[in-house]
C-alpha cells in the first residue's frame, strides 16, 4: 500500500510543458513520493527489439550507422538475441500504471509521433500520467537547474545512481553514489540485483536520482513496487557537467555556455529549432 498523499486530489499530468514541470516542483516541495522515468530513443529501439550499439565514433540502430562520438560511459550494446530479459523488464516498466508513476515519452518535437503512439498503446491506450521525456530538458532545462536542482541539493538523503566515474559529492557532500559500471547490459541481471538491493535499504523519504541509461527505467519501476515512500527522478544527463562527466554532448548543454558572439548565435538557432519547444 502506498503512503497517502494529501495532495492526491490535485494530481494531474496534462502533457503541458509548464504545468507538468510545476507538478514535479509541487511534489518535491511537499515531499510527496512519486516516480518520474524517461523513455528516449534508445529505450524505444529496445522496446521495438532493434539492435542498438553505441561505441567509439559510431551508433548502430534501426536507421543504420551514424558517426557520432559519445564518451565511454555512454557505450552500450543491446542484442535482441542476448538481452531479451532486459527488454521484457523495460516493457513491464512501460506498461505499468499508477497515479504516482509518471512516464516521459518521445513526442512530436522529437519527430517521434510513432514512438509516442506506441507508448500510449502500452499505457492501455491512455495518455494518463504520460508526459514528455524531455520534461527537464530543452525549454525547461534552465528552469530545472534553477528551480528543481537547488531543492535536491537542500535534501540530506539523496542517492545518485550513475556511472562509477561520476562525483555527485561535488554537487552536495551529502549526496551518496550508487555506482553503475560501463556497458551495463553485458552483466544486466547482476548489476540490477546489486543496485536494487542497495536502494531498497535507503532511509525512508529519500530522493533517488537515476542516470543509468535504460536501467533507470527498470530500476524506477521495480523500486516503485517495494518502496512507496521515495521520490525517484530520472535526471538522465542533465547534471553530467556538475558530477564530473563529459558535458556539452547534448544540444541543451549549449544553454549553459556563457554568452559570446559565437554562442549567442548558436543559442538563438537552437531556440528556434523544432526540438527546443516541447510539443505533444
Amino acid at each position: 500500500m502506498r503512503i497517502p498523499d494529501k495532495h492526491k486530489k490535485s494530481f494531474k499530468i496534462s502533457q503541458s510543458p509548464n504545468g507538468d514541470f510545476n507538478f514535479l516542483v509541487c511534489k518535491i516541495d511537499n515531499k510527496s513520493p512519486f516516480t518520474f522515468l524517461r523513455f528516449s530513443d534508445g529505450e524505444m529501439e529496445i522496446i521495438r527489439n532493434e539492435e542498438l550499439v553505441i561505441k567509439e565514433g559510431e551508433i548502430i540502430w534501426s536507421k543504420g550507422k551514424i558517426k557520432h562520438s559519445y564518451p565511454n560511459f555512454d557505450f552500450k550494446t543491446f542484442s535482441p538475441e542476448s538481452n531479451s530479459d532486459l527488454r521484457a523488464d523495460l516493457i513491464e516498466s512501460a506498461e505499468f500504471k499508477s497515479d504516482y508513476y509518471i512516464k516521459g515519452v518521445p513526442t512530436q518535437h522529437n519527430n517521434a509521433i510513432l514512438d509516442r503512439n506506441l507508448m500510449v498503446e502500452l499505457n492501455g491506450n491512455s495518455e494518463e500520467n504520460l508526459t514528455f521525456a524531455d520534461l527537464l530538458l530543452n525549454e525547461n532545462f534552465i528552469k530545472f537547474r534553477k528551480i528543481i536542482l537547488p531543492k535536491l541539493i537542500e535534501n540530506s538523503e539523496v542517492y545518485y545512481v550513475g556511472n562509477f566515474r561520476a562525483a555527485p559529492s561535488s554537487v552536495s557532500v551529502s549526496w551518496k553514489h550508487i555506482q553503475v559500471p560501463d556497458n551495463l547490459f553485458l552483466n544486466y541481471q547482476q548489476t540490477k540485483k546489486e543496485i536494487l538491493e542497495k536502494l531498497i535499504k535507503i532511509p525512508i523519504n529519500s530522493i533517488v536520482l537515476l542516470s543509468a541509461s535504460s536501467l533507470s527505467n527498470i530500476l524506477a519501476h521495480q523500486l516503485f513496487l517495494v518502496r512507496s515512500d521515495l521520490i525517484v527522478l530520472d535526471v538522465g544527463t542533465s547534471i553530467h557537467d556538475l558530477v564530473g562527466l563529459q558535458g556539452g554532448i547534448r544540444e541543451y548543454h549549449l544553454l549553459l555556455e556563457p554568452y559570446t558572439t559565437k554562442t549567442f548565435i548558436k543559442k538563438i538557432r537552437y531556440k528556434f529549432n523544432k526540438s527546443y519547444k516541447l510539443k505533444w
